[in-house]
């Protein structure tokens, strides 16, 4: 039988593992560190969690929700079809905006430890599976060229993320406004690159947004619910 759940417990201890894990490190990091910055006993971490990775996987897991969440909002507020770009764009400030996420996008072992490494299995390759379905999802609907490689597309996309994040550890501070112009122009010229010939179907093509968005989170929910 499940252990009963404390909703407000659970996220202070969230709130604390992400807390801790971006200002020392995820390796440096005790349960007991983690149980007095939610300001509760011990005990009371092992009644919501299993161990300490459970910790950390629920809080990244959480960070995800939110991304998705984010992003889901901008599209369904959105008018017609929302272009690859835009949502491209959508996403990378979400993802800018959350420190675990840039840590966890990146493999940042300072912030997680061996966290990334240590999981063996498929969960978190939803990191970006789910652009492969959307870009398939785009052909379908003739708003990407048909011979355009898929995986090769996401690969790109992934590689420039991944680049952007670490940028300012590379080439020094930027400022949002140049983050955001700089994902606002890369952006521009893969959408100049991936027009169709075809005649698209907006009906279809919203439809793939609506549902990919949909079906990730439905597979997000299903993971933080697991105990």
């Amino acid at each position: 039988m499940p252990r009963p759940r404390i909703p407000e417990r659970r996220e202070r201890i969230l709130d604390a593992a992400r807390d801790l894990a971006l200002a020392k490190g995820w390796r440096g990091t005790t349960v007991a560190e983690v149980a007095a910055r939610a300001g509760i006993g011990k005990g009371a971490v092992y009644l919501e969690f299993a161990d300490k990775p459970a910790i950390l996987e629920a809080a990244i897991l959480r960070s995800m929700q939110g991304l998705t969440a984010v992003v889901h909002e901008q599209v369904l507020a959105a008018t017609g079809v929302v272009s690859l770009s835009a949502l491209y764009g959508f996403a990378v400030n979400a993802l800018l905006g959350d420190p675990l996420m840039r840590a966890f996008y990146v493999g940042d072992e300072s912030v997680l430890g061996d966290h990334v490494r240590a999981v063996t299995d498929d969960r978190y390759r939803m990191r970006f599976s789910w652009l492969l379905d959307y870009i398939a999802g785009l052909q379908t609907a003739g708003v990407i060229a048909a011979d355009i490689p898929q995986d090769t597309l996401g690969r790109v996309l992934s590689t420039f993320t991944i680049g952007l994040l670490h940028l300012p550890d590379t080439l020094g501070p930027i400022s949002d406004d140049q983050l955001r112009r700089t994902v606002a122009l890369f952006a521009d010229l893969v959408e100049r690159s991936l027009v169709s010939g075809a005649e698209a179907d907006p009906v279809a093509a919203r439809a793939v947004q609506t549902d990919v968005l949909e079906t990730l989170a439905t597979q997000l929910d299903h993971l933080q619910e697991q105990p």
